[in-house]
């Protein structure tokens, strides 16, 4: 799976704090909570940022197709996108700590089915489980860390922390994915979760709180079950189209099945009573759009990529990731350094700014051919990753400036369920282009794609995003 940019919290801290009552003990505990939020944080991006350079090696060792790659990226991300609006409630009735413990133990376990998977068909069940629990885990880590940190400066500086993790492991995935593939085999991305699973596991049940747990409304199984048939078949049909022809009968009978429940969907949310995605929230922001925009563009762009430099440049996983270390680097100078400097100029100015770098940087991928053309891929790649950086933190506080505060978590969780439906649907499709016989012509035709992404993010942002001083 192509790698996750550090998240906003899914739904507003200062409640939860108020809520809690403040955290007794000494300084050591809370540390040893935040070590455990942020490494649970820290595998679902590592595993998911390394994996995009091991495809290939995946591919010989099970026999897959091209198709079969992108099912290993998307299965695990379907179940993250549809289960992020429902996970929140569930933590308010079980404690956020508790679904972090089941969470964790549920993606340690999926990793170890992962790295003994003897077929696709079992890595590819494994990766949904690895998703469901992501799924979990996600919105649980904002909630610790607002109980364990009660005091706004140290609660502020903590999330820091938790977002810095994101960068770390952003540069460290594309590295370490291509060593450990190079020297143990593609299984050890999965199995090392594996220890570094059980250490977290006890950090997590031996420092961290408890939140407090309070009656929330009844989830909407109606809308959960339709949102996720709809952007499954959606994702499926863009897989199998690119795969078996776009006019083929299952292409078609998957595409009919996504409209319809995607039809329902929406009926269903309109009448419920207590709906899992309002649709007032759409009609007010343009952030939505953006946040899958961002995603398709920015983790699309690097599986396409890590499948390109493998097959037709020949290079192996661990070369591969070097090659995307400037991107890699340049994405957490973008965020660390440039957001935080800049950030005065509130989120219009980052966003349209960010996406006009990446924009540049995608339109020079399109004059990307052999090796002789490393250079180009560097400084391209460069000013994509540096683009991201710089603006990706600003999509939730556009979103919160643009939404009726009476949505600002659902907003908030809204935004970053658009962001992995977003890298799904580019996953399926960039791979589909690269997958075309004709593979040069294919990765020309997914840049036109990823620089249009990146486009209407600045035309979407100068529009429609309002002015603030702060971000």
């Amino acid at each position: 799976m192509a790698p996750l940019a550090p998240l906003a919290p899914l739904a507003p801290l200062a409640p939860l704090a108020a809520s809690a009552a403040p955290v007794s003990g000494d300084a050591r505990h809370s540390a040893l909570a935040l070590a455990a939020v942020c490494l649970g944080f820290f595998m679902i991006l590592l595993d998911g940022s390394a994996l995009n350079v091991a495809l290939p090696a995946i591919e010989r060792d099970v026999h897959g197709s091209m198709a079969g790659l992108q099912w290993v990226v998307t299965v695990y991300t379907i179940p993250l996108a549809a289960l992020l609006l429902t996970t929140g409630s569930i933590s308010d009735r079980w404690g956020a700590r508790r679904l972090f413990v089941l969470s964790l133990a549920g993606f340690t376990a999926a990793s170890l089915l992962c790295a003994l998977s003897p077929n696709l068909t079992v890595l590819v069940v494994a990766r949904f489980l690895q998703g469901i629990a992501a799924g979990g885990l996600l919105p649980t880590t904002p909630a610790i860390i607002a109980r364990t940190y009660p005091d706004p400066l140290e609660r502020a500086k903590a999330i820091t922390v938790w977002g810095a993790t994101g960068g770390v492991a952003l540069v460290a995935g594309p590295l370490g994915g291509g060593a450990l593939t190079e020297l143990l085999g593609w299984r050890s991305i999965f199995l090392i979760n594996v220890p570094v699973g059980l250490v977290t596991l006890h950090l997590a049940r031996r420092h961290a709180r408890e939140t407090l747990r309070r009656e929330s409304r009844a989830a909407d199984l109606p809308g959960q079950l339709t949102g996720i048939v709809a952007l499954s078949a959606s994702v499926a049909y863009l897989i199998e189209g690119g795969s078996l022809g776009w006019a083929a009968p299952v292409p078609l009978l998957l595409l009919a099945v996504s409209a319809i429940t995607a039809v329902a969907f929406v009926a269903v949310e309109a009448r419920s009573p207590h709906p899992m995605l309002p649709l007032a929230v759409f009609r007010r922001s343009a952030s939505v759009a953006n946040g899958f925009a961002f995603q398709f563009g920015g983790y699309g762009l690097q599986f396409m990529l890590a499948i390109y430099l493998q097959q037709r440049w020949s290079l192996g996983a661990e070369r591969t990731g070097v090659y995307f270390l400037p991107f890699s680097v340049a994405w957490v100078f973008g965020t660390i350094v440039l957001n935080r400097r800049f950030v005065h100029r509130g989120p219009r100015f980052l966003l349209w700014t960010g996406a006009l770098s990446s924009f540049v940087g995608s339109a020079l991928l399109l004059g990307v051919t052999d090796r002789g053309t490393w250079p180009l891929f560097v400084v391209g790649t460069g000013l994509t990753g540096l683009g991201c950086g710089v603006f990706a933190p600003s999509l939730n506080a556009a979103a919160l400036l643009a939404i009726d505060p009476a949505y600002a978590g659902l907003g908030s969780g809204v935004l970053n369920t658009a962001r992995q439906v977003g890298m799904a649907m580019g996953v399926a499709l960039l791979g589909s282009l690269i997958g075309m016989r004709d593979t040069l012509l294919g990765l020309r035709l997914g840049v036109v794609l990823v620089a249009a992404c990146f486009f209407a993010v600045i035309a979407l942002s100068v529009r429609y995003v309002p002015r603030s001083e702060t971000a």
